[in-house]
């Protein structure tokens, strides 16, 4: 019998909304806290972040216009107390040219019967409720000269359509799941300040080509997240579904066109 696929897909502004009930996301910002321009990966919630482990990020590469390609993790810091949670990397280039795309192993989870959570697969926790693997991926395009339509080969990835301009009022993505357009996925849209819980978004689906148009109602840092369940999961003896997560991270410093 086939997997089954459990797609739900939201757009929100950084330290916007979220899916309600969604798990931890992984994205990525540019940080100049330092002048020097630095990658920061970003762990948990907006409201509520947690500082991601290094030996879990798998990937953390810049990759630019010319076909360059530059591995960031040898470099990696935890953030100043005094800032939010978080790893940073020096970036070494233009930021204006640059996509960076990172994968966090966030490892396999059990629920127990009480609700409580453990780090831990169904090998060691048989008598759990759920049990899961999770995975998170994360883009983010610094600047108009980026390689914004780059297939970087994540599990599940999140491509423009197209590089918005200044003004635009929407931007049309791609989901790809395993290299294919992944269609019929619910689209949402926050804006800054939305509680994660709030009801009443606006959905917007992925057409069978995999493409969705997300609105840009206010300038500055915007992320799209898109989730993916599949169960059973690929090692039933440890979970019993998989959770992949991507995000796409950009910024529009001009007010937009709505």
């Amino acid at each position: 019998m086939l997997p089954l696929l459990r797609t739900a897909l939201a757009a929100a502004l950084v330290l916007g909304a979220v899916r309600p009930g969604s798990a931890h996301e992984l994205w990525l910002t540019l940080s100049t806290a330092d002048q020097a321009p630095q990658v920061r990966v970003n762990y948990g919630h907006a409201s509520k972040r947690q500082a991601p482990r290094a030996p879990q990020l798998i990937q953390l590469v810049a990759l630019t216009q010319d076909g360059g390609s530059t591995d960031l993790r040898g470099s990696l810091k935890p953030a100043p107390p005094d800032v939010p949670p978080a790893l940073l990397a020096p970036l070494g280039t233009k930021p204006g040219r640059t996509l960076v795309a990172a994968t966090y192993d966030a490892g396999f989870w059990t629920i127990l019967r009480d609700g409580t959570r453990l780090h831990a697969s169904r090998r060691l926790v048989p008598e759990a409720r759920e049990g899961r693997w999770s995975v998170k991926y994360a883009k983010a395009a610094f600047g108009p000269g980026a390689p914004w339509l780059r297939v970087v080969g994540h599990t599940l990835e999140i491509v423009p359509v197209e590089v918005p301009g200044p003004t635009a009022g929407a931007i049309r993505v791609r989901v790809l799941f395993r290299g294919a357009p992944l269609p019929g996925a619910d689209l949402y849209y926050g804006e800054s300040g939305m509680e994660p819980e709030r009801a009443g978004v606006p959905a917007y689906t992925t057409d069978p080509e995999g493409i969705a148009t997300v609105p840009i109602r206010k300038a500055g840092s915007q992320v799209l997240t898109v989730s993916q369940t599949v169960s059973p999961s690929a090692t039933p003896t440890l979970a019993d579904e998989d959770i992949y997560t991507a995000t796409f991270a950009f910024r529009l410093d001009e007010p937009s066109v709505n």
